[in-house]
């Protein structure tokens, strides 16, 4: 019989995409004020993959990805999402000249075997948080790197994304050794 764990911490991330590097920066500092501190951010990148959001937000939109600097309990992923809703709503009375929703965050996070994304809608490969939130397993960790399942979007598969979490992934080792100390488990 196994024997339930408290689960380790995880290193916080979001997925941001916007019409302009304005939106992008006002993103960013509302999510500063709900988590703390932006560890790293990754380059825009275009975002050219799907017309998914072309009605909602428009088109030539940037993605750009961001973490925190600290350790992050993967139990509040739900919590951060329906946080993340609402700055969205936050983030669209500041920009009220544009489309409706002119900007989308996507929280998520890592650790050293997987990308989770929270999500409001179901899927066959997602499963239910709670609180009518999902969780997907975007990539996982193999000896070359971060793996792309057949669902993970196209963009998560860019170079730049992969540098970006290959470089979080580091500093959230990092920051689970600080935390665990020597001889921790893991």
């Amino acid at each position: 019989m196994g024997i339930a764990t408290p689960a380790f911490p995880v290193l916080q991330f979001a997925g941001l995409l916007a019409a302009n590097t304005d939106q992008l920066a006002a993103a960013r500092r509302e999510l500063m004020d709900c988590y703390g501190p932006i560890d790293a951010m990754s380059d825009p990148l275009p975002f050219t993959f799907t017309s998914y959001y072309d009605d909602e937000m428009g088109q030539g939109l940037l993605r750009q990805w961001v973490c925190f600097s600290t350790l992050f309990d993967p139990e509040q992923l739900s919590r951060c999402k329906h946080q993340t809703n609402k700055t969205e709503i936050v983030l669209a009375r500041q920009f009220p000249h544009g489309p409706r929703r002119p900007i989308n965050i996507d929280p998520g996070y890592l650790n050293r075997f997987k990308v989770i994304l929270a999500s409001t809608k179901d899927h066959s490969h997602r499963v239910y948080l709670g609180d009518g939130i999902y969780g997907e397993v975007t990539l996982h960790w193999s000896k070359s790197g971060w793996t792309p399942w057949p669902w993970t979007y196209a963009d998560y598969q860019t170079p730049v994304a992969l540098n970006f979490l290959t470089q979080a992934r580091e500093t959230y080792l990092k920051l689970l050794q600080q935390r665990l100390g020597p001889g921790g488990r893991g």
